[in-house]
């Protein structure tokens, strides 16, 4: 397992600066939950590159299923918690904003943007 520290500092610039720690965190938690999903299904797991959001995890046979999972589980989790308070697409794009409830907010923005660096790195290998 190795650590990518550009990676790691490049997610929290793009999720949020202000809740750096709630990011870091996030990203070990979606990391560490892949990881078991990989081993309860028996995937054989041959290098980790911890990243935050660009994180690579190289698994045989090579599943994409297996790398959506993580970032899936804590988008709708994010979701299930979030109130009916609405989030400005704006606030959504920029990494200074301040919420009420930072914790549903913070999961669904590194969700989506583990899910987006997915299928850019996906395009990218084809």
């Amino acid at each position: 397992m190795f650590v990518d520290l550009i990676g790691v500092l490049l997610t929290v610039i793009i999720v949020s600066i202000r809740y750096w720690f709630v990011v870091l965190l996030l990203s070990f938690f979606e990391s560490t939950f892949t990881l078991l999903i990989s081993m309860v299904l028996e995937s054989r797991i041959t290098e980790v590159i911890a990243g935050g959001i660009f994180t690579t995890i190289t698994i045989f046979p090579d599943n994409i299923l297996i790398m959506l999972l993580g970032p899936l589980f804590f988008l709708l989790l994010g979701l299930g918690l979030h109130k009916k308070d609405k989030i400005p697409w704006i606030d959504l794009i920029n990494p200074i904003s301040t919420y009420k409830r930072p914790l549903p907010v913070l999961m669904i923005k590194t969700a989506l943007c583990r899910i987006l660096i997915i299928f850019l790195l996906i395009n990218r290998q084809s």
